[in-house]
């Protein structure tokens, strides 16, 4: 067929420098070709046509059955007129012709329609490619045929090399029609348009008066992940519906936008349980329905300033809010049951090393909004972890309700833990206290030094030249051997409290660790 358009196709480019040979007629093919030639005569059900290509008159032969009509000038069916009067005039002209050496050549190349036995007038023409994606062609023959199948379609699976002698889509269709199939499911698998990617196109023909109305569609999938792209979003099924020329409506954008202004700008954007998003003023896109709660927060030197607002997304299209900060003292409200639970930041391993931050019921300040975390311990109770978002509000109350262990070990574990901590704040408190005897020693080795410095002023003057029997004399003696002697005392005390306050510390650094 594709041989018997392109020899109109150049005989319509040809038909310009033509001379009077048969009669000028308008043809129109089965296909829907049409094409204006010289009607030359009909033998042996051959119809015969001419026309000049490259300033030689040729002459090609078709089947009868390739045309829907031959219509001279005055409207009038060459082809019935023919077949009714047993018309000679083909063979005179077909004499008179200039004989073309391609004649034969192209009624020979004319493929025989090729009909086989059909169950049932719905046909499916499977998909076939070359050895590179015939991995995808038995799966989705299989989807497509499902698919169809749910549709209330009884059909029936035919390969395409079954069609030995086509070599193209239309002799397929009518050697099919020719078979008695009046709806066909053309399947092609071909190259996309990309080297990793594969085409999925299918035609479908229904035959009416041997003219067939024909729809067609296409699928464009990644080479690597073919079958699992075509199931997704049903796009397969969309593409037999498109095929059969149902109406398939296009999936509405789920996407939204919030645009938020804050006055002061600059101000952090975040939502519940989720990252911070954007400074204001800005723009982000969400792909919520419902209702979304927005906060907006400042930290200004150690001063926090918050808002939070509740806004519906627009689908498709911009939501714009305006946030006025105000200045926020956000406190943590925690409540356990049974009460009495240590509560400590983060959600880290707890060690005996861990500072708590109170012991509930308590409450404790916010620094900065967003995601936050704590861990809470009671003795005979499970550790739990709390996370939760931190808005920018005056408080944020968590009531939470501790599980009892059952399990000794577990038990015992936090006992122990008690107990080293216990013993860690003991050390911690022993090298606290280490710190006065050092002090105090550090007194006395002053006053001590004090007194040896008198007592060696009193030396020197002793040594002047004097009455070595005044009693002046002898006073300062034993003043001197006072103060040496006090002296002495308050060394050995100093030197007593360093030792202490030394000792202290290795005890309580040995508590600690």
């Amino acid at each position: 067929m594709k041989k018997v358009i392109a020899a109109l196709a150049i005989f319509l480019a040809a038909f310009a420098y033509s001379e009077e040979q048969g009669v000028t007629v308008n043809v129109e093919l089965v296909s829907g070709t049409k094409q204006r030639a010289q009607f030359l005569g009909i033998e042996n059900d051959t119809v015969q046509l001419g026309g000049y290509i490259q300033n030689q008159f040729t002459v090609i032969r078709i089947h009868k059955d390739k045309f829907k009509s031959i219509k001279d000038e005055s409207g009038k069916d060459l082809i019935l007129d023919t077949l009714a009067t047993n018309n000679t005039v083909a063979a005179t002209d077909s004499a008179n012709a200039v004989p073309d050496s391609t004649t034969a050549d192209s009624a020979a190349a004319e493929p025989v329609l090729q009909t086989i036995p059909l169950s049932s007038p719905v046909v499916l023409v499977s998909y076939e490619m070359n050895s590179n994606d015939s991995i995808y062609q038995i799966p989705l023959t299989g989807l497509t045929t499902r698919l169809l199948t749910e549709e209330g379609e009884t059909l029936e699976v035919v390969k395409r090399s079954t069609f030995t002698e086509c070599h193209d889509d239309i002799c397929v269709r009518n050697s099919l029609s020719a078979s008695g199939a009046s709806t066909i499911y053309l399947c092609k698998l071909m190259s996309g348009p990309k080297a990793d990617s594969v085409t999925l196109e299918l035609t479908r023909a229904i035959f009416k008066d041997s003219l067939p109305e024909m729809h067609k569609a296409q699928l464009t999938l990644s080479r690597a992940s073919a079958l699992s792209e075509a199931i997704k979003d049903n796009r397969l099924h969309k593409l037999i519906q498109k095929a059969k020329n149902i109406p398939v409506p296009e999936k509405k954008s789920s996407t939204s936008y919030i645009f938020i202004d804050s006055d002061p700008d600059g101000a952090m954007v975040s939502r519940p349980e989720k990252a911070a998003i954007c400074r204001t003023p800005c723009t982000f896109a969400v792909t919520d329905t419902g209702k979304i709660e927005l906060n907006a927060y400042w930290n200004v030197e150690s001063q926090l300033w918050g808002a939070q607002s509740i806004v519906r997304p627009i689908p498709g299209d911009t939501a714009k809010i305006a946030l006025k900060l105000k200045p926020i003292s956000p406190e943590v409200h925690v409540i356990t049951t049974p009460s009495d639970a240590e509560i400590f930041p983060g959600k880290e391993t707890i060690t005996k090393k861990s500072e708590s931050i109170g012991t509930t019921p308590t409450k404790f300040l916010l620094t900065e909004p967003g995601m936050a975390s704590i861990t809470l311990r009671r003795i005979g109770y499970k550790d739990t972890v709390v996370s939760f978002y931190a808005a920018p509000v005056n408080e944020i109350l968590l009531n939470v309700d501790m599980e009892r262990l059952d399990n000794y070990d577990e038990i015992a574990k936090q006992e122990q833990w008690l107990h080293d901590r216990k013993m860690t704040k003991v050390g911690h408190a022993i090298m606290a206290s280490a710190i006065a005897p050092v002090i105090a020693s550090v007194l006395f080795f002053y006053l001590a030094n004090k007194d040896y410095d008198e007592a060696k002023d009193i030396k020197d003057e002793l040594n002047m030249p004097a009455s070595v029997n005044g009693a002046n004399y002898q006073k300062k003696i034993d003043k001197n051997k006072d103060l040496v002697d006090s002296g002495d005392r308050k060394m050995v005390i100093g030197a007593s409290l360093a030792g202490a306050g030394v000792l202290m510390f290795g005890f309580g650094l040995f508590l600690s660790f």
